[in-house]
């Protein structure tokens, strides 16, 4: 009797032992809460400093100044250049930069010419003082140059410039030995590019002739087989209608051919035919009537 009274009572303790020690667990220790972390810094800088850009642009720095344009190129530089280069329409851009720097210095104005180079003298006192004599004497050298390679208008500035740059000594010293070789060397050219059609040199021959002119050597019968190709040049090759071919139309023709005979007249027409052909040959090849 007395284990049956034990064992219960042991029992019903067990009972208490197992619902009570949960209550009795130690709680695991508390880990504290993460602290809030900080901001970067570059956001609280560019919050202080009112910067909107994103925070790798602060690395960059600030923009330095922008380089300095290139000086520009001196004028006598410029000028060597060109007339170093071998090409003949150089040769004729260097002469009218000389040319047009003596212009200056005689009458403090610059010649008026297209398709040349006018920025490099847009201060013409200042890059005309870059240049001594011996550069300007040579710019003839570079005209006759570029005359000879047929570059157009070459040849009648050349005539204008007279010999050596004094186009007065063709009538102050017209028995000078070298006057008489610049005259016949110049005048070779005229009736070479005549003869192939160019009109400038046309022109020039035949007004020289008509209008008297120191440096030209026409006669009669070269005036008109000029005169007679600049005519057709217009009529037949341009279209201009011979009413309109002023001044080498009609009266005019015939009064250059005054004195001349029908034979000196046909073999002036054939002359003329001659000239007009060879134009209208090199304006088929790829270019106008040459100038």
């Amino acid at each position: 009797m007395r284990w049956k009274t034990v064992v219960p009572a042991v029992a019903v303790l067990g009972l208490v032992v197992v619902l009570v020690l949960p209550v009795w667990r130690p709680a695991p220790p508390s880990v504290p809460a993460p602290a809030a972390l900080p901001a970067p810094a570059a956001a609280t800088t560019s919050a202080a400093t009112g910067a909107t850009g994103p925070a790798w642009l602060s690395g960059l720095g600030e923009l330095g100044p922008l380089p300095e344009a290139a000086p520009a190129e001196p004028l006598a530089r410029r000028i060597e250049r060109l007339a170093a280069s071998g090409d003949p329409h150089d040769a004729f851009q260097a002469w009218w930069l000389l040319h047009s720097c003596v212009v200056f210095e005689r009458t403090r104005h610059l010649p008026a010419r297209e398709g040349m180079d006018r920025e490099a003298l847009a201060d013409p006192a200042h890059a005309c003082a870059t240049l001594n004599e011996r550069m300007k004497m040579a710019r003839i050298d570079h005209l006759e140059r570029a005359a000879r390679a047929f570059v157009p208008g070459a040849l009648a500035e050349l005539v204008e410039e007279g010999p050596f740059g004094d186009p007065t000594a063709l009538t102050t010293r017209p028995d000078d030995p070298l006057v008489k070789a610049w005259k016949a060397r110049v005048n070779g050219m005229l009736d070479e590019q005549a003869e192939q059609g160019y009109w400038s040199s046309l022109y020039q021959v035949f007004t020289g002739f008509w209008f008297g002119h120191p440096a030209i050597a026409a006669d009669r019968q070269s005036a008109l087989a000029y005169g007679m190709a600049l005519r057709d040049i217009m009529v037949k090759l341009d279209g201009v209608p011979e009413q309109q071919a002023i001044p080498f139309n009609g009266p005019f023709l015939d009064e250059v051919g005054a004195g001349l005979t029908a034979a000196e007249k046909a073999r002036a027409q054939a002359r003329a035919d001659a000239i007009v052909a060879r134009a209208a040959d090199q304006r088929g090849r790829g270019g106008s009537t040459p100038r």
